[in-house]
């Protein structure tokens, strides 16, 4: 699986590092600034065409080289250059056949070399979508699954798989592949983003406190286990009393194995504060150390900083997958995700596919390790990988640093119901 060549440069261009930004100390935010802050706009005009906007006091469009790349599925798959023509458009080129979700990512570079940056250097770039994904849902494709119960949880078989879901508290505690064992810590809900720096300065902690560790208290009201169709149902109902809203949780296996994981959250009283995130975590063995996801990448975004990073397939190592901020806080998560993979150094293993796009992070430490620390090389590393699969998660700004809050629709409303889910897969592929 390769990287998108190409879109996101990796390093600073040589007429650019310097004592203000030395190479190799980018953060996300700086890939986010030079999106927002590009001169040049591009919009689609009819299918056809690309009407581009100057946003220059003193340079024409016509000082700058233009290019694209059709990205078929999160993949380059064809390229080239675009010329300007009278109006300032750009001709759409021809598309690939036979594509899901098509995206066309355009660029304007420099001519020439200056004094601030070198000839190719991008000054501005878009993705558009002219196809959407195609999210799936588990189907019945053959083979049956089965479940027994004893009192405390129903274990379900599929093909090599055994899954154990606890009745207690309606959590996946265990899911073992020809014998091995998967899960490092049960998946189960959660709701909580450690705060940012921003975020601490604005009261984040303080106005958002009741959903920290609020899946602890969580009760299973009702709970069925049923098979239709070849594939077990497991449907748990629960409550959040320390939130007070109610939360179910389905649970679909299929005959290969497969595992579709579903969870709806339902307010039940007024004025429940804002949601960190709504999701689920598990740990998983530390082995599971190297990451492929086709959403937005290839560095961190979030629902508030995403403009810069386009859909692709992406892939790294968990150690390039986080974020080493100054101060350790809240980072690594990717939005828009169509699916991910995990894996060691010699196959795939696991696989997600979201049945609506997710927001994922994974990071070789807990949420409990970020609290007090200092520095980044206090961090411990785990014998686990840490995953959060979510729907949607808080955004990281304010317009200010010293107190502003995130925007509304960076927010998630406590008051408001939401359902989401993703399939889960063992794949064991070396390649």
């Amino acid at each position: 699986m390769e990287e998108i060549s190409g879109t996101i440069p990796t390093t600073v261009p040589p007429a650019l590092t310097g004592w203000y930004l030395p190479t190799g100390c980018l953060t996300p935010h700086y890939y986010e600034v030079q999106k927002v802050y590009q001169y040049i706009k591009f919009e689609k005009k009819g299918t056809q065409q690309i009407k581009l906007t100057n946003g220059y006091a003193f340079s024409d469009l016509d000082e700058f080289d233009y290019s694209y790349e059709w990205i078929c599925n999160g993949k380059a798959v064809r390229n080239g250059d675009l010329h300007l023509s009278e109006g300032n458009l750009l001709e759409v080129p021809s598309r690939p056949d036979k594509c899901g979700e098509l995206c066309l990512n355009v660029y304007a570079t420099l001519k020439e070399s200056t004094t601030w940056a070198e000839k190719g250097f991008k000054v501005a770039k878009e993705q558009l979508t002219y196809h959407d994904y195609e999210f799936p849902q588990l189907k019945d494709d053959g083979g049956k699954a089965t479940f027994k119960e004893t009192p405390e949880a129903v274990e379900i078989i599929a093909a090599d798989a055994l899954f154990t879901i606890e009745k207690g508290t309606g959590a996946l505690v265990s899911w073992r592949v020809k014998g091995e064992e998967l899960l490092h810590s049960a998946l189960e809900p959660y709701f909580w983003k450690p705060a940012n720096d921003i975020q601490v300065r604005n009261g984040y902690n303080e106005r958002l406190s009741a959903w920290k560790n609020a899946e602890q208290k969580r009760i299973v009201k009702a709970y069925q286990a049923t098979v239709n169709d070849g594939m077990v149902i497991v449907d748990a109902s629960l409550s959040l009393p320390r939130i007070g809203a109610g939360y179910h949780l389905r649970y679909t296996v299929d005959g290969k194995g497969r595992i579709q994981v579903e969870a709806t959250y339902q307010p039940e009283k007024e004025d429940i504060p804002l949601m960190p995130k709504f999701g689920m975590r598990m740990r998983m063995p530390s082995a599971l150390n190297r990451i492929a996801w086709y959403g937005r990448g290839k560095f961190e975004n979030y629902p508030d900083r995403k403009s810069s990073a386009f859909l692709g397939v992406y892939e790294c190592g968990i150690h390039e997958f986080i974020t080493n901020y100054i101060v350790p806080q809240d980072n690594a998560n990717r939005c828009d995700t169509r699916w991910f993979m995990l894996g060691d150094s010699e196959r795939w293993k696991i696989q997600v596919k979201g049945l609506q796009p997710l927001c994922f992070r994974i990071w070789p430490y807990g949420e409990e390790d970020l609290e007090g620390k200092e520095h980044a090389h206090e961090l411990p590393e785990r014998d686990f990988i840490n995953l959060n699969i979510d729907s949607n998660i808080h955004g990281v700004g304010g317009n200010d640093g010293w107190g502003a809050q995130t925007m509304k629709p960076y927010t998630i409303d406590g008051n408001r119901s939401y359902r989401y889910g993703f399939i889960m897969e063992y794949m064991d592929k070396t390649e």
